[in-house]
């Protein structure tokens, strides 16, 4: 009994946490504004404003997974589907890259324009 008692405690994500994720999600979405705004005031190559992009929401989606999907207080085999799972994605994302890119794309329809 006292197992199944420590597995539902390490499985709790408290109110501050949540509370402090919303508040970082909330900088990151104005970060995200801000840079799309920064991009169009500077005139930033459009490749580095899609890399910012990416950036901010691939760290906004580290911090949903972790916090709101608990993978961050599951068990090591949950974490290591989690894992298994991005690893699958990226390299299907990679590889569809790289035909996308390997293209030959008229200048001005390219990847990136």
């Amino acid at each position: 009994m006292a197992h199944h008692e420590h597995e539902h405690e390490r499985g709790h994500i408290g109110p501050a946490t949540y509370y402090k994720v919303f508040a970082a999600l909330m900088v990151l979405m104005f970060l995200t504004v801000g840079a799309w705004w920064v991009e169009g005031m500077l005139n930033i190559p459009r490749a580095l404003g899609v890399f910012i992009a990416v950036a901010i929401a691939s760290t906004k989606t580290v911090l949903i997974v972790l916090f709101f999907m608990h993978i961050k207080v599951s068990s090591r085999v949950t974490q290591l589907y989690a894992v298994a799972a991005l690893v699958a994605l990226l390299f299907m994302f990679v590889i569809t890259m790289g035909d996308y890119f390997a293209r030959g794309w008229p200048p001005e329809l390219g990847p990136l324009p």
